[in-house]
Order: C-alpha cells, then sequence, then structure tokens
C-alpha cells in the first residue's frame, strides 16, 4: 500500500513523505502532493523516503520531472532519507548524481538551496507547460494545422486534442462530433 503525507515545517519548508512502494499507480499522487507543496510553500520542496520500500521506473521519472520543472521555477526537489533499495534504484538509473540526496530531513532543511526564504511576490511567471499538463488546462490553440498523418486521413493522432484544423476533412469532423 502506498502514502503520500504533505507536511510544512517551522520554516515554512514543504516535506513530502512517501511510504510504501511508489509505482505507476501511484505517480499522480505524487505529482498532485508535489504541485500542491510548491504552490503553497515555493519552489523548494523536501521528498522524505524514509517509508519508501521500493520505487519503480515510473515513480523515478516522475520524480525527475518534478525535479525540471521545481528548478526552472527557481528552486529544488532534495530527497531525503533513501532507504538501500530505493538508494539502489536511483545510482543504477545515475539519478543519485542528479537530485540533492541528504541523509535526513533535517539535514536537507539546512541545505544552502531551501536555506534561502521564498516569497511569491519574486516567482510571478507563468506556470511552466507541466504545470498546465496536471491542472487540466489547456495549451494555446494552434494557427497552423500540423501535416496530415499518413494513413489516418487526420491532422493529429486520435488521443489528441481537436481544434480548428483546415485540414480536417468533413467526414473527419461528423466522426468527432
Amino acid at each position: 500500500m502506498f502514502n503520500v503525507d504533505l507536511s510544512i515545517r517551522d520554516r515554512g519548508q514543504p516535506v513530502v513523505a512517501l511510504r510504501g512502494e511508489l509505482d505507476l499507480a501511484s505517480t499522480p499522487g505524487v505529482a498532485s502532493h508535489l504541485i500542491t507543496a510548491v504552490a503553497a510553500c515555493g519552489p523548494s520542496v523536501i521528498v522524505d523516503l524514509a517509508g519508501l520500500e521500493s520505487i519503480s521506473y515510473s515513480g523515478l521519472a516522475i520524480l525527475e520531472r518534478m525535479l525540471k520543472w521545481t528548478r526552472e521555477s527557481g528552486g529544488d526537489l532534495t530527497l531525503a532519507a533513501p532507504q538501500q533499495q530505493v538508494r539502489r534504484a536511483l545510482e543504477a538509473t545515475g539519478l543519485i548524481d542528479v537530485f540533492s540526496v541528504y541523509a535526513s530531513v533535517e539535514e536537507a532543511a539546512s541545505s544552502p538551496a531551501l536555506a534561502q526564504p521564498w516569497s511569491p511576490e519574486a516567482s510571478q511567471r507563468p506556470c511552466p507547460a507541466m504545470a498546465n499538463r496536471f491542472s487540466g488546462c489547456r495549451p494555446p490553440e494552434r494557427t497552423a494545422c500540423p501535416p496530415v498523418w499518413p494513413g489516418r486521413g487526420t491532422c493529429r493522432p486520435r488521443h489528441m486534442a481537436h481544434d480548428n484544423c483546415s485540414a480536417a476533412t468533413p467526414a473527419h469532423r461528423r466522426r468527432r462530433r
């Protein structure tokens, strides 16, 4: 069973504690908690891995994506207290050198990257595309239609959103309604 807890330390630093096994089914919950922590407390987040027993490649991928997003926002995603199995996964993938990894949450909280105070006014730039992906916002409408996909007769694969596309045939427009 997997569990995610979000807490705020004394100095306003968010800590997201992961417990159990982080796999494909649990990645949306992790992403949601990390986005909430960044929105509430700023772009630097501590991820407490002390209770995480194992992590899959999809779990590593979501942590890596969130690291990129927090760094683009001017912060950092630090990992604290990984157990031996999780540490081995980080080492095997080379991510141990990408993340800031600390032995405990206290050590991570005193790191220079998290010691700097953050104010919401200091980061008034628009959210990165990743935040829009998780919040359900649609990207801006395209002005030009991409080329027709071979063998499909449509302007984009079925899983992508349809907008005002001039290349779509009348039969295609009837099908998508």
